[in-house]
């Protein structure tokens, strides 16, 4: 498969491929069925979905298919009600039946310098701020820093969790790169040229074709992550996610520990290391000093 088939594979989402996955994903049990003796169905039946839908099997089966009209906003509070779907998956349901604005990503110019400030004020947590493409728009020192530069401004999270450097140094890989994909499938802003260069260029990988096509989308839920950090061993970080509620998909990123934990010593060392750092750039030469009258 070349590199625009593996392209067009991965970006096409349609609402009866993502009806099928979540069908196939939810468990009798978690929708209030009785799971029967020998059963074999992997997930949910059709009929199952419909009845619990309030919809014909006929008309849900066309739904899956692709077949017929956009369902109504009554007949998707029914799919959602029936699949059990998350608040994030419901929303991209309606997306995809076109019973919701594009997401689009607001500008970032007017309150650029506000943000960047609020991230310095923060010297011992790393921060940074993403667009709804996951592009990060700024970061502080501490957290490029740990990260060796790999969340700077100008990079991009997803593509950063799929190369060597982000595999080989999180043992929580699989699953941070699964919440990942999930989150830029449900926030990025599909009508912009810079999604679909990000969507081609890791079209190109196994693990994230592998993910993408489960057809997930997620919003960011407090996680922990085991990073390991050369000269440092293993570290224990919390990652808090907060959206910017007046800049639509931006969203503010913190690293944390437990006080007195091995990332909580190494958080602050490399944080008076990098204050220390600054306060030697920016302070006056012995010249400079001797100059002055």
């Amino acid at each position: 498969m070349d590199e625009s088939s593996r392209h067009q594979s991965a970006a096409r989402t349609t609402l009866g491929g993502f009806l099928r996955a979540r069908r196939e994903e939810r468990q009798p049990e978690q929708v209030g069925l009785v799971r029967q003796v020998g059963r074999r169905v992997p997930g949910l039946r059709r009929d199952e979905v419909a009845t619990l839908a309030g919809v014909s099997s006929e008309y849900y089966l066309r739904l899956e298919q692709g077949r017929g009209s956009a369902p109504s906003m009554q007949v998707l509070a029914g799919l959602a009600r029936a699949l059990r779907l998350s608040a994030a998956e419901s929303d991209y349901l309606h997306r995809l039946a076109g019973h919701a604005a594009p997401r689009r990503i607001a500008s970032f110019e007017r309150p650029r310098h506000e943000i960047e400030a609020i991230l310095r004020w923060w010297p011992g947590i790393p921060a940074y701020i993403s667009d709804a493409n996951l592009d990060v728009v700024a970061a502080n020192d501490l957290m490029v820093a740990i990260t060796d530069g790999r969340f700077r401004p100008g990079a991009n999270v997803l593509e950063e969790t799929f190369n060597a450097s982000g595999r080989g140094r999180l043992e929580t890989w699989e699953s941070q790169a699964r919440d990942a994909v999930a989150l830029f499938r449900y926030s990025g802003d599909e009508t912009s040229a810079r999604y679909e260069a990000i969507l081609r260029r890791l079209s190109a990988d196994a693990d994230f074709r592998r993910f993408w096509n489960l057809l997930e989308v997620a919003l960011p839920d407090p996680s922990e992550i085991a990073a390991t950090i050369d000269g440092v061993g293993q570290l224990s970080i919390s990652v808090r996610d907060f959206f910017v509620p007046e800049l639509h998909g931006y969203m503010v990123t913190v690293f944390d520990a437990s006080p007195g934990s091995t990332a909580d010593v190494f958080f602050r060392r490399l944080s008076d290391t990098l204050r220390a750092s600054a306060d030697a750039t920016h302070a006056p030469r012995d010249d400079e000093l001797t100059d002055r009258p």
